[in-house]
Formats: structure tokens, C-alpha cells, sequence
């Protein structure tokens, strides 16, 4: 079956900076696709050519199995959320969402009709008659969003849109685009470099590094089996050890030498070979800490370790540990029970322990 929006083998420069390198994604009918990356990777650069706004030297951009490459924005059934919000400060809340259906030429009692549909959607009835300055900054996004969809556009560009918020009303704003997109079905692509709000909305993620798509996939595949170090480093925490494959265990599980550390027994999903260099990737989370005087399960992974430093966050404490010549950042966990036992504490020497199915190794030259 044919992608409902497909970029195929995109080039955009401006000048003589390669902004966006033979891009290729495709994004499913009715789904969140959140492209992630930093600034200037050229996320926005793919938002803007796939709303009509700038041009690509080569290749293609198609919808719904139409080419709209070089169709006109106001002719491709796509309509863009910006992170300013771009509402018309003289009109009301109602005559902003109003605007569009108005200007096709609709008939006033079925714009009244639709607006009444959105404003229910979006929860903002009662604000109907204010002007935007008279709102807060999570309503206006909510109008912004109402404005857009209200023509009933097949695909909408979502470019940074809570940005400009408070992380609170960020974390709202997130829950509310959710239940927008369950209520109204539209396919999404949101564009942010917050891997927080990529995350936690998305059904797909692709992460973007310097004009160059290097994953795509879900948030779970994203963060427990990125495929590049890049990747890695850029959803969540994660800590990187140099290293050599010195051999195969079986189709599945290598040896590694982690360079200061030993050799221990990993997963190898990506079937490098003998002798190949890597970057260790273990999450913060993944470890376990023992003390001393308990004994290490034998299916583990373990190093003598020191704790460095301590730092209590409520439901978790983060340590950071002193193997060799790694600083090691480890996440725990609290429950109830968990606190009511001996904690680490500065100083303690202990065992750090990890499973090999935990490892993810990513082909690299050692640092």
C-alpha cells in the first residue's frame, strides 16, 4: 500500500550550505510522525518544502498518491501551525477560527456549524467572543490548532508549536494535542528538538543530524535500539565506552573488550564482526549496584566501582560512578520498600553491574 505523504530523495541548499541531504520518509494515513533534531539540522527547511513554502533542488514530495511538488500552498490540502501562532490580533477567537471556511466562500450558518465543532474540540467555548491577547499562551496554541484543521486539511505541519510555553503548560499542551489528534484523525508531522515532546507524542520518530535522516522508527525502537551513536546520545541518557569485538559468541552475542574495563559477554543486534571497533551504549537506568558484600547474580555484567556523587530527585536518584577511567551516570529507581533498605552513599565502593542484553554496540572508530 502507497504512503499517504512520501518525501523521496530530497536536496535543498541555500547557497552554498547543504541543508537537507537526499531525505527520504514515509508517513502513514491518521499517525504522528515527529521529525527530531537539533537546531539547523534542516527539520524545519522539510517542514516548510512539504508545506509549499520553499522548493527542493531535486527530487519529490507527494500526498494521498499525488506528486505536489510544485503545487502552491494554497493548493495542496496541507495547513502549517507555526510556533508564534499567527492569529489575527484585531479578531476574536471565533472570527480567527472562522477565517478559513469564510474565505472558501462557505455559507455563514455551515461556518457557524463547524466553528461551534472545533470550539468543543479544543475546550475553548466560553473564550469565543475574546481577542487573542486576552488568552493565554496554551489557549492561543489551541485556536492556532482549531484554525488549521477546520478546513479539514488531509495533512497538518505542526512546526515547534509549544516552544514559546512553560514546561508545564507544555506538558498540558502535549496531552491536549493528543486528544485532538484521536478526536479529529488528521495526520500529523511535528517538527521539534525536544526529545520530551517527540517522545511522548509521536507514534514514529525520525531523528534528524546535520540534513540527514539517521533513524526512523518507534519511540521504544528509537531509544532501546538506536543505530547510531548519534542517535544514542540524542534521546535520552545514555553512557559511551570504547571498545573491540575480540569474538562471536553465536548469531546473537560477542565478546568485547570495553577498553579499561574488561571483557565481557554483550548483545551484538547489529552483526558486527570480530575485531571491529564500537562505542558501547549503556542507559543510566540499565544498571544495577551492588554492595560489596552481596553476591553479583552470575548472568550479569560487573566491574569494581566508586561512587562519585550523589544527586536525590524525588522518585529517582541519579549516581555517578568511577570505573577505570570512565565517570559512569547510573539511574535508580524508588519505591516504598527500596528506601526503607541502606542506600550508596559518597565514597562506598560497590560492584556495578549490567546484563549483556542491556549493551548496545554501535560500529566507531575508539575515541
Amino acid at each position: 500500500m502507497a504512503a499517504f505523504f512520501e518525501l523521496q530523495n530530497i536536496e535543498k541548499y541555500f547557497g552554498s550550505n547543504h541543508v537537507v541531504k537526499n531525505v527520504s520518509f514515509q508517513v502513514n494515513c491518521g499517525e504522528v510522525f515527529s521529525i527530531l533534531g537539533p537546531s539547523g539540522c534542516g527539520k524545519t527547511t522539510i517542514l516548510r518544502m512539504a508545506g509549499g513554502f520553499e522548493e527542493p533542488e531535486s527530487g519529490s514530495i507527494w500526498l494521498d498518491g499525488k506528486e505536489i511538488t510544485s503545487l502552491a500552498p494554497n493548493k495542496r490540502k496541507i495547513n502549517t501551525v507555526f510556533q508564534n501562532y499567527a492569529l489575527f490580533p484585531h479578531m476574536t477567537v471565533w472570527d480567527n477560527i472562522a477565517f478559513g471556511p469564510r474565505t472558501a466562500g462557505m455559507k455563514e450558518p455551515e461556518v457557524s456549524e463547524k466553528v461551534e465543532g472545533m470550539l468543543k474540540i479544543i475546550r475553548l467555548g466560553e473564550h469565543a467572543d475574546k481577542k487573542p491577547d486576552m488568552i493565554s499562551g496554551g489557549q492561543k496554541q489551541r485556536v492556532a490548532i482549531a484554525r488549521a484543521l477546520i478546513n479539514n486539511p488531509k495533512l497538518l505541519l505542526l512546526d515547534e508549536p509549544l516552544a514559546a510555553l512553560d514546561l508545564k503548560l507544555r506538558q498540558y499542551m502535549l496531552l491536549e494535542l493528543d486528544r485532538i489528534h484521536d478526536e479529529v484523525g488528521t495526520t500529523f508531522i511535528y517538527v521539534t528538538h525536544d526529545q520530551g515532546e517527540a517522545m511522548s507524542l509521536s507514534d514514529r520518530i525520525a531523528v534528524m543530524n546535520n540534513g540527514v535522516i539517521e533513524q526512523v522508527g518507534t519511540p521504544a525502537e528509537i531509544y532501546e535500539t538506536p543505530r547510531t551513536k548519534f542517535v544514542a546520545s540524542f534521546i535520552g541518557d545514555t553512557n559511551f565506552f570504547d571498545g573491540k569485538i575480540t569474538s562471536l559468541i553465536d548469531s546473537e552475542y560477542c565478546k568485547i573488550d570495553m577498553f579499561g574495563l574488561g571483557e565481557f559477554a554483550s548483545y551484538n543486534e547489529h552483526k558486527l564482526g570480530e575485531g571491529s571497533p564500537v562505542s558501547v551504549s549503556i542507559r543510566p537506568e540499565k544498571f544495577r549496584i551492588f554492595d560489596k558484600s552481596e553476591s553479583v547474580p552470575t548472568e550479569l555484567n560487573s566491574v569494581e566501582a566508586e561512587i562519585l556523587d550523589i544527586v536525590y530527585q524525588g522518585a529517582q536518584t541519579r549516581y555517578w560512578l568511577r570505573s577505570g577511567k570512565y565517570r559512569i551516570n547510573v539511574l535508580r529507581q524508588h519505591n516504598r520498600c527500596y528506601l526503607d533498605t541502606r542506600q550508596p552513599t559518597w565514597g562506598d565502593k560497590v560492584r556495578l553491574a549490567w546484563h549483556r542484553d542491556d549493551i548496545t554496540t554501535l560500529e566507531n572508530a575508539p575515541r
